[in-house]
């Protein structure tokens, strides 16, 4: 499955001319009923938050955040052509609500949208100040974009691959330390791999084949685990770090380039039991691997893993080693929400008879983008997905 949310520059208040709190569903693409379609709007429009130039405080933009689509099996030809037509609604209601000055939302949509309760009333406001990035040198149409991406359980450490190239890490490019993290992922979970299940070797008194053929799996499995499980915990723990040295504080989710929308316990209940057995005994020896290359190997400057750091988001702290035991053994289920705050969290689940594993890609490519970029995109993520179920299945 793959859904997107494009949030863009432009301010909206509510009827009284006041900031809305962020998250707020506004409006809806009035339903169209394609086959899978099940009735479920195409997108909705929700406010965001912006700063003003010049620290002059916060304002609220506007977010379209799609429904998903599956890509894979049979939902590879009709998935990337609903993705298609849903970019191209949303860019017809982000182009109207541009032209239509300081009027409601609903009547500069028209009937390319249905109004939500608290869109009544909500009115754009373009001349409270803030800055446009549309058409600017470098950003594009001025579209922030994050993509949600469902991938098997067997196929993600070659979806990471892929990825790699696409988020290259390099100076001036967006989140560079998320990057470097990605590419710092597969390090570590090649290294977890040669000790569980080194290549080429098989069991005496079985089929050869049949038995690398069943190691070649956990292997994979070994592989797109343990990167996930790398970047998320070292997410929380790149922020701990900040926090402990009094530098100034960035958003935990942008520490990562993958963000998985399921705890990562409940992604390890659907590992192959024998992997869930090998990282359970050797959760140890992992977390010490993790934090020593964790800690050496920061983009510029040595890290620190401090594991009784602590996040508390609502009522249940977490503490970073319970949250890396947890994800190391399949113990208690930590949601990804108490860790990174406000999300969507979406359990590992069967699609076309894989599992697939829901995640939230932060960054690759450009930070803004055009409507060129995004479509090219999803067609490159439609593909991606659809090899990587391809490998999962074999």
């Amino acid at each position: 499955m793959i859904g997107f949310e494009i949030e863009i520059s432009l301010p909206v208040t509510d009827a009284a001319g006041k900031k809305i709190p962020g998250d707020t569903k506004l409006a809806a693409c009035p339903t169209r009923q394609p086959a899978g379609a099940l009735g479920k709007p195409l997108f909705r429009v929700v406010s965001d938050s912006r700063s003003l130039p010049g620290f002059r405080g916060n304002y609220s933009n506007l977010e379209f955040v799609t429904k998903p689509w599956s890509v894979v099996g049979d939902g590879f030809t009709s998935g990337p052509l609903a993705l298609t037509d849903t970019l191209q609604r949303i860019r017809a209601v982000r182009d109207a609500l541009y032209t239509a000055g300081s009027v409601t939302l609903s009547h500069a949509s028209g009937a390319l949208l249905t109004m939500l309760p608290a869109g009544q009333g909500a009115l754009l406001d373009p001349g409270n100040g803030y800055l446009e990035q549309a058409g600017t040198p470098g950003n594009g149409d001025g579209l922030f974009v994050h993509y949600s991406v469902g991938v098997p359980l067997g196929g993600m450490a070659t979806f990471f691959d892929r990825l790699r190239s696409a988020a290259p890490a390099r100076e001036g490019q967006y989140l560079p330390e998320a990057r470097h993290r990605l590419h710092q992922a597969h390090h570590f979970a090649e290294q977890a791999a040669e000790q569980f299940v080194p290549r080429g070797t098989a069991d005496v008194g079985r089929s050869k084949d049949r038995d690398l053929s069943a190691q070649a799996k956990r292997r994979r499995q070994v592989l797109g685990y343990l990167q996930l499980l790398f970047m998320n915990v070292v997410a929380f723990a790149d922020h701990a770090d900040e926090v402990e040295q009094k530098r100034p504080e960035s958003n935990i989710k942008n520490r990562t380039v993958v963000l998985s929308r399921a705890p990562l316990a409940d992604v390890h209940s659907r590992l192959d039991p024998m992997v869930q057995t090998y990282l359970r005994n050797n959760h140890e020896i992992l977390t010490t691997l993790l934090a020593d290359d964790y800690q050496e190997a920061g983009l510029k400057d040595k890290r620190s893993f401090y594991e009784t750091a602590v996040r508390k988001i609502d009522e249940d702290p977490v503490v970073l080693l319970d949250y890396t035991t947890a994800a190391f053994t399949g113990g208690t289920s930590i949601p990804q929400q108490d860790v990174f705050g406000g999300m969507r969290q979406i359990a590992p689940h069967a699609e076309e008879e894989a599992m697939m594993v829901p995640f939230e890609i932060r960054t690759f490519g450009k930070r803004m983008k055009s409507w060129a970029e995004v479509q090219t995109d999803l067609a490159d993520l439609s593909q991606w997905v659809q090899s990587s179920y391809e490998l999962g299945m074999a």
